[in-house]
């Protein structure tokens, strides 16, 4: 409706009204006032948005106040629920029944209950039959009324009415037209004025007493109507009472978690409070409680009065121990094992917070006191001793009795008096490995091997190295071992402290895995062992066996005999091999191979040696090869493991390691898989890794480079011999035979010097066989495998497992080149790559310098030597060293320049028996030679002697 005159103020009326559906609901509107303050019969409807409209006279109240009624408005509530607001008489004809309608004016009860506070000490109106909002005035009254309920009860009936005070005074409302407006809490409207109560008291309760002055129960009728009803009105509001006794209770409040057991299947906990012995659920509603009794024929009214912040202190500290948490029922049916688990690691918890724990029916049986452990440990020769015992509520039990649930993670043990102790969870954790391992000797005690030592007292240790130390020889630091007088190296720190550690490790027992860095110098490590052992030992001298990959073994032979001249040395290798142990009588180190050992093992495993060391370790990985099962059983007093990577692939690695310096130490393989593998590689779990890394963490020794960076000069290089394989070498010595035997022809002839350009064709290609047979046999299946490039990719493997290492790969044959990007290609790992052909230089260097993900950089030596800066690198690898010391140098020196922070370590590949060896000799004696070779090639043959060249091919 348009308003008359605009120019005229308007008011906002607030207007009760009776809807035949829905009951009670209260409107908005904007109706205009007259100049006499009079109110006019123009009115409009308020609603949220016309309420700009209007916006200078509203106040805040208003604008909440429509907003609010505006939602329980007829049409609102049909759209509210499912129906069409335009059709709103037929959705309330037709469809308004049932739960639909208890829920519709459950939800217009608690709207009102929300609204009508707002409107205290306001004036609104009664709605006219003609639907003018303000047909009568009533006020809200801003003073509460208190309602008292009174009880009488004789001997055949219970009689009960309410009384109501307001403003302090007693009203008649009986019989007086009294209207209930809202239910949810009541408001009731009386002689024009609406009033709430004190308690937000029921509308029902009020209700039946509006037309009626008392309400009579039979005696029949009584037992329910106490226990339903009257309770109810007992716990919330005043009662006066005659003929049953009501008494208060205020005290202290008792806290209590019961456990109750569904079938052996489940549990149920229950959060109760105690007030004075009468027991009522943490999580029940209301401030009071009743509750009846009854002695005899006489009810019995116990009004119990809550501490409700303490209980609600107590259930937000409970929340936050829930069994279930992300259940919607987070205390109950919680599945039996977890439930058991709970208890166990909750019972002195809620002990602490003074919460009391009870048991009902099976779980009654349940002694909840946590068992603990005192052990003790004596040392018998190579073995501990270890006597244990478990403390449990009033019983003493040794340790050994629990071995079975430990074993088969059963948590109940029955104790003597029939009741279950739960085990902590902790247990098969920290001891179900130990158990698994050690043997019975007794009832009361059992053994381990000394270097199982690290699987006692798991949950407090920290540091396995110190533990050990205190264990073996209340020691807190390793000592110092005086390095061999016949030593020819000067330790770095670092190394030093390795050689104390594997000394260390040796004098108590245990197997080791010296896990340094690649180029950290863990062979000197080992051989200034061996020259140690040899100075000082007393025993019957025994020879040690390394085990190595085949390409190593001329780099053992030249290490030893640079840093400890006084070990004697016996290769048991090649074709001819003697396959006997009076071989080895006489020398001090056995050099061989895995494969060698695999073939020979049923001699070599009836020889009792020294040291047995594993070189490139990782190779017996895969516990099921046939070379990890020929190294397991080779004798010897001590095991050392050399690797740069102590797990290449799977935690598996680590077992197959472990088995062969300590046997037993990680259980058998199936209880490692289960217990270590499949949860950690699987589950993620990080209590297993972390369980895991503790018990290995004393037997391995790991420095990374960057850690001891400050040890270490700022370039270290290192001549690296490759062996060839069977076939490169075959191709290689015949090649070598046809040019030798020219060669020979045409010296006897006098015509060598006229044909030095087909030697050195021959040369050059000796060079290419040396590296890798493919570049002069790119189709042959057969030439497939080089030993420099089985080195070469070995090594880089594991620098691409490091996180910040990256290395430069320089050959002068872009050939040689091609054959890596294409396996690197193949494998998915990312490198920048430079030749002559690259356009794009800069862009591959700078590529190279800030992508951390690229960790490789090919580059032809001729294309690359001079001009760039590479300073990312810290690991430079030389294939196909050109001679010239200068020219190599500056490729070298593409890594080592201003802006290198870190130490960087060049290898020079150098494939033993080859011309490239035969060339290294040369340069000794005639330096100018490799400037021939190199610098101008095709040119050097004219310095060179008949002499020369007939070397070179030897």
């Amino acid at each position: 409706m348009r308003l008359v005159d605009p120019k005229l103020p308007f008011k906002v009326v607030y207007a009760i009204y009776h809807h035949e559906y829905l009951g009670y609901l209260l409107s908005a509107h904007y109706v205009q006032s007259l100049p006499n303050d009079e109110l006019s019969l123009v009115h409009q409807r308020a609603y949220p948005d016309n309420m700009d409209e209007f916006a200078t006279g509203l106040r805040k109240n208003d604008r909440q106040l429509i907003q609010m009624a505006s939602a329980i408005i007829p049409r609102e509530i049909v759209k509210r629920f499912g129906g069409n607001p335009r059709k709103d008489v037929e959705f309330f004809m037709t469809k308004f029944e049932g739960e639909l309608k208890k829920l519709a004016i459950n939800y217009v009860n608690r709207e009102m209950g929300k609204i009508l506070p707002h409107l205290m000490g306001e004036t609104i109106y009664i709605m006219g039959k003609d639907s003018y909002p303000a047909h009568k005035k009533i006020n809200v009254l801003s003073e509460k009324a208190s309602i008292l309920f009174h009880f009488r009860r004789n001997e055949t009936f219970t009689r009960y009415y309410p009384t109501i005070k307001l403003r302090g005074e007693k009203i008649a409302f009986q019989f007086k037209g009294a209207q209930l407006i809202s239910l949810d809490p009541a408001w009731l409207l009386l002689n024009d004025e609406l009033f709430c109560f004190y308690g937000e008291i029921e509308g029902k309760k009020i209700q039946p007493f509006l037309k009626k002055y008392n309400i009579e129960i039979p005696r029949a009728k009584e037992d329910l109507y106490y226990e339903k009803f009257i309770s109810q009105i007992v716990e919330k509001y005043q009662v006066y009472a005659k003929g049953f006794m009501i008494y208060d209770i205020r005290s202290k409040p008792v806290f209590q978690l019961r456990v109750r057991e569904h079938d052996r299947k489940s549990f149920s906990f229950i959060r109760e409070v105690d007030y004075d012995g009468f027991v009522i659920p943490l999580n029940a509603p209301g401030r009071r409680k009743a509750m009846l009794s009854k002695d005899g024929e006489e009810f019995i009214f116990h009004r119990i009065f809550r501490d409700c912040d303490e209980e609600e202190k107590v259930v937000a500290q409970l929340q936050a121990l829930a069994p279930n948490p992300n259940s919607l029922t987070p205390w109950e049916y919680v599945d039996k094992d977890k439930g058991l688990k709970w208890l166990s690691d909750h019972t002195s918890i809620l002990r602490e917070m003074g919460i009391d724990i009870i048991q009902d029916g099976t779980a009654g049986a349940l002694l909840l006191d946590r068992p603990e452990i005192v052990m003790s440990t004596k040392e018998e020769g190579d073995w501990f001793d270890i006597q244990a015992v478990v403390q449990i509520g009033p019983f003493e039990i040794p340790f050994l009795k629990f071995r079975n649930h430990i074993l088969h993670q059963k948590r109940e043990y029955e104790l003597p008096d029939g009741t279950i102790a739960i085990l902590p969870e902790n247990w098969f954790s920290d001891y179900l490995h130990l158990m698994e391992v050690s043997e019975v000797r007794n009832e009361n005690s059992f053994s381990i091997k000394k270097y199982q030592a690290p699987l006692l007292n798991l949950p407090s240790q920290t540091n396995g190295k110190t533990d050990l130390l205190q264990v073996f020889q209340n020691l807190d630091e390793i000592p110092v071992v005086d390095p061999p007088q016949k030593l020819k190296a000067k330790l770095r720190n670092y190394q030093q402290a390795g050689v104390n550690w594997l000394h260390f490790m040796k004098e108590n027992g245990m197997g080791a895995i010296l896990a340094d860095d690649m180029g950290l110098g863990k062979t000197l490590q080992t051989l200034t062992l061996l020259q140690k052992e040899k100075e000082t030992s007393t025993e019957r001298p025994t020879p040690s066996l390394i085990v190595m990959p085949t390409s190593l073994l001329q780099n053992w032979s030249n290490e030893a005999k640079k840093f400890t001249p006084d070990l004697r040395i016996h290769i048991h290798a090649g074709v001819n091999r003697t396959k006997s142990g009076e071989k080895f009588d006489g020398h001090d180190l056995i050099l061989t191979t895995y494969g060698i050992v695999r073939q020979d093992i049923r001699f070599l495993k009836a020889f009792p040696f020294h040291y047995v060391i594993l070189d490139e370790s990782q190779m017996i990985k895969n516990p099921e090869s046939k070379t990890a099962k020929a190294v397991r059983k080779l004798i010897s007093r001590y095991r050392l493991s050399l690797t740069g990577t102590p797990i290449e692939n799977t935690v598996m690695d680590l077992w197959s390691q472990m088995s062969f310096l300590n046997p037993g130490l990680l259980g058998n393989e199936a209880f490692f898989k289960r217990f270590y593998v499949t949860p950690i590689e699987k589950e993620k779990d990080a209590k297993k890794s972390a369980k895991l890394r503790r018990i290995i963490y004393p037997f391995i020794l790991r420095r990374r480079k960057q850690k001891v960076e400050k040890d270490l000069p700022p370039k270290i290089e290192k001549l690296h011999y490759c062996g060839m394989t069977e076939v490169q070498q075959n191709l290689y010595d015949e090649t070598k035979n046809t040019y030798r035997n020219y060669l020979l022809e045409l010296i006897s002839q006098g015509a060598w010097k006229k044909n030095k350009l087909n030697i050195l064709t021959g040369l050059q290609k000796l060079r290419q066989i040396a590296i890798h047979p493919k570049m002069v046999e790119p189709e042959s299946y057969e030439l497939s495998q080089s030993g420099k490039y089985k080195e070469v990719r070995r090594l880089l493997r594991q620098i691409i497992s490091k996180k910040r290492s990256k290395v430069l790969i320089f050959s002068q044959f872009v050939k040689m080149l091609h054959l890596l990007r294409d396996d690197l290609t193949e494998d998915g790992i990312s490198f920048c790559y430079l030749d002559g052909s690259t356009r794009d230089r800069q862009a591959q260097v700078d590529q190279f310098q800030t992508n951390k993900e690229i960790k490789v950089f090919l580059i032809s030596l001729k294309a690359g030597g001079v001009g760039l800066n590479l300073t990312a690198a810290d690991y430079v690898f030389i294939l196909d060293p050109w001679w010239n010391p200068a020219v190599e140098n500056q490729a070298i020196d593409r890594s080592h320049r201003i802006g290198q922070d870190r130490t960087v370590f060049y290898y020079k590949f150098i494939t033993q028996d080859s011309i490239e060896e035969k060339i290294l000799g040369l340069q000794k004696r005639k330096e100018q030679l490799s400037d021939d070779i190199i610098t101008v090639e095709e040119d050097f043959y004219k310095s060179l002697e008949a002499v020369d060249l007939e070397d070179l091919f030897n």
